[in-house]
């Protein structure tokens, strides 16, 4: 009796197409899989270094109170991290104390916030950590840089800001060239740090433009005072009836609170960021790493940051009520960039030259 030989299926060229198919979604769901695992050991090694260091240092931009909400809410998860919260001043303060320190072998600070051009100039000397946080992945190209050493702790459109009280908003000056009527003079107030302000519409416009422009507005006797919070402050309580360029978001918070002080977006607007990263040498890694994705996190970006400072935040899926108004007014947004660091001195030195900051 003759044995029964066994079937052989006949798939075709079709059915190898769906095997591979269902083998190559296999391979990619089980990979995906293994990703929050692989995370959560890194996350638990790095909470188990962060409790042995048992600290943080944090040079910060943000106003302290604010940045005081962050922290208390970073130690809640974290308790076992006592954070020391320190604000030298303005972003040049912080960069120069950074590059001090670190010259002197004293590596105090673990976290470092400064602006966007303050940070490419530490990170072009050495001075910053490559971290690629996961939360990062989160944001626009625009707002972190390609080597991962920083990101966007929020964005900051600088805008002209008015007191309300002393000037109706139709009568408020719409664009740079009305900056230079004679009704202007001796009215307007600059920030004695505004390089990146001064340096990105000379870049966007041209030198020989940009500088003859800076030279005509630097004769409507402008008042030249130190500090953007400060600045905001005066404005609102109609001490100076117009500022230059203030950080949008804190003006348009203050608005929020009652104040006689409103905002006009010029056209170009400089989009500046306030960056966060790691110092190279850090003390304390492992509580900054902890410390840089809790605060890139959509949590605190979307819940502290965008909503209850008027922060506006880099991630793409974060939306911002302040940036909707600025693309309303449809002027083009321009940022700085990593040529503007390379030349810092010389802006600077031309910044201060042509507004008699020196």
């Amino acid at each position: 009796m003759a044995r029964p030989q066994p079937k052989i299926l006949s798939i075709g060229m079709r059915g190898l197409r769906s095997v591979w198919r269902s083998l190559f979604a296999a391979v990619v769901i089980l990979a995906v899989a293994h990703l929050p695992a692989a995370q959560g050991a890194e996350t638990a090694s790095l909470i188990e270094g962060a409790r042995k260091e048992g600290a943080l240092t944090i040079y910060s931009l943000l106003a302290v109170l604010d940045h005081s909400r962050i922290v208390n809410r970073f130690r809640e998860k974290y308790p076992f991290i006592e954070v020391a919260l320190i604000r030298p001043g303005a972003s040049e303060r912080i960069t120069s104390r950074v590059v001090t320190e670190a010259c002197g072998g004293r590596h105090l600070v673990d976290i470092v916030g400064v602006s966007r051009l303050n940070m490419m100039y530490l990170v072009q000397r050495g001075l910053m950590l490559s971290y690629e946080a996961p939360e990062r992945r989160a944001f626009d190209a625009a707002f972190k840089d390609k080597r991962g050493c920083w990101a966007a702790l929020y964005v900051n459109p600088e805008v002209l800001a008015y007191n309300t009280q002393m000037i109706a908003p139709a009568s408020a000056p719409k664009n740079y060239q009305e900056l230079l009527e004679p009704r202007w003079r001796g009215k307007l107030v600059l920030e004695q740090t505004a390089v990146e302000w001064f340096a990105s519409p000379v870049q966007h416009w041209g030198e020989e433009r940009g500088l003859s422009y800076m030279q005509s507005l630097a004769k409507q006797n402008l008042k030249i005072l130190n500090g953007n919070t400060l600045i905001t402050q005066l404005v609102a309580a109609g001490e100076h009836a117009v500022a230059i360029s203030l950080n949008g978001p804190r003006v348009e918070l203050t608005k929020q609170r009652g104040a006689p002080i409103d905002w006009q977006a010029m056209d170009p607007i400089v989009v500046d960021a306030v960056t966060l990263g790691i110092a190279a040498n850090a003390t304390h890694a492992n509580a900054a790493k902890l410390y840089v994705n809790f605060v890139l996190s959509k949590e605190v970006q979307e819940g502290l940051l965008e909503e209850q400072f008027v922060k506006p935040s880099g991630r793409t899926d974060v939306k911002s009520a302040f940036m909707a108004k600025i693309r309303a007014a449809r002027v083009q947004m321009i940022s700085v960039d990593e040529s503007i660091a390379e030349q810092w001195e010389r802006h600077e030195k031309r910044f201060q030259q042509i507004f008699g900051t020196q």
